[in-house]
């Protein structure tokens, strides 16, 4: 039995989800959002009167800082990081930063995505607080930026924090145990044409029309090679085009057509190979006369893959046993986490967090009450069973 089962202060954490989610923190460069600082500041007086002690690690302009806290643990333990992003993408439908309470749920912008995750770890440092250092591990709480662009907060902790040994990501995972996800690759392809009025076309070349066949190459030709790559967790990898812009006016034929890709990448595949067999794929279309250009990769996001078997995944699975009476079986997810920015720097990572994907950046979010409550429980019994 869990000494802090059913521990978690619900009232609390309704409070705290409240307040949080009705912080408006959408990432800056998502239709130009006001960004973190105003979350980070009261995250941090939030942990300041709580007597945390935490510290800002400033990584962008405006107040766009990293919060940091801190405590000791057991002598020869692991150093075990929890962290959980500030930013949100921007509001939609129902889900404005607003945060509305209805029955067992806290509706809004970032409620599951990813701020119950943030209250979860803020309420297990209240839980684990006043224990004797020697019956815990020691914590690093760390609430981040810039998780839904580029993961500037994630590399800017990497840099100036080489003492950790591991680390609890905050994401809606439903209170499962994610130890892989794929990463992505964003770039772009340009087809090049010429101009001419719009009344001869025939004197220009057609930048969109060219388009076509290198859309149709990637529907027809790679996107079907992707089903022969599989992972146990996260299963095939995936192509999508997100943007298309090209043309000038409607009287001149349009001399440049650009599309904008997201290729989630499995765990085991390489980007520059990636890279490789679309530029293989263009230069097949040139043979036919469509002139291409493939642009540098401007994300390259690699993917997670934690072994089932590391003490960290065994030590969660013993603490979610303890609070929900089911250790679980470690999942994959699609989606991509600040755990790709820590895995590399060896710091091995597990996603958890209440809440699920489904209602992330979706006109409809919301977290339960009741869930970020067991994720805090699931949570300071890790720091526990660490100290062990």
């Amino acid at each position: 039995m869990s000494r802090f089962r059913g521990a978690a202060d619900r009232s609390r954490i309704r409070s705290l989800l409240e307040q949080f989610v009705s912080i408006h923190s959408v990432n800056p460069a998502l239709d130009g959002g006001p960004g973190e600082a105003e979350l980070a500041t009261a995250l941090f007086d939030y942990l300041e009167a709580v007597g945390m002690n935490p510290c800002r690690q400033p990584v962008a302009p405006g107040g766009r800082d990293n919060i940091l806290a801190g405590l000791e643990g057991s002598a020869g333990g692991p150093l075990v990081m929890w962290q959980a992003h500030l930013d949100t993408v921007t509001p939609s439908g129902k889900a404005w930063p607003e945060a509305v309470v209805e029955g067992t749920r806290v509706h809004g912008r970032g409620a599951c995505d990813t701020k119950g995750s943030l209250v979860a770890m803020v309420e297990a440092l209240h839980m684990v607080l006043d224990l004797d250092p020697s019956e815990r591990c020691s914590i690093l709480f760390v609430g981040g930026i810039d998780e839904e662009v580029s993961g500037m907060g994630a590399m800017a902790l990497c840099r100036e924090r080489s003492d950790i040994d591991m680390a609890i990501v905050g994401e809606p995972t439903g209170l499962e145990l994610a130890t892989a996800h794929k990463g992505v690759l964003r770039f772009e392809i340009e087809t090049v044409g010429s101009p001419s009025h719009s009344s001869k076309p025939h004197l220009g070349v057609n930048a969109i029309h060219k388009m076509t066949r290198v859309l149709d190459a990637l529907e027809n030709q790679y996107i079907p090679t992707l089903k022969e790559i599989n992972h146990p967790l996260v299963g095939s990898p995936t192509i999508n085009t997100s943007l298309i812009r090209g043309g000038t006016a409607f009287n001149i034929v349009p001399a440049q057509c650009v599309i904008s890709l997201d290729r989630r990448v499995n765990p085991g595949e390489d980007s520059e190979e990636i890279l490789a067999d679309i530029s293989g794929l263009l230069a097949g279309l040139a043979e036919s006369g469509i002139e291409t250009r493939l642009h540098k990769a401007f994300l390259d996001m690699g993917p997670l893959d934690t072994p089932i078997d590391h003490p960290l995944v065994k030590v969660l699975q013993t603490a979610r046993h303890s609070i929900l009476g089911d250790p679980g079986k470690p999942i994959g997810v699609p989606y991509g986490t600040d755990g790709a920015w820590f895995a590399p720097q060896g710091i091995p990572s597990v996603i958890f967090g209440p809440g699920s994907i489904d209602q992330a950046h979706s006109d409809e979010e919301w977290v339960e009450i009741e869930d970020t409550a067991l994720a805090a429980e699931i949570i300071a019994e890790t720091a526990v069973l660490m100290a062990e």
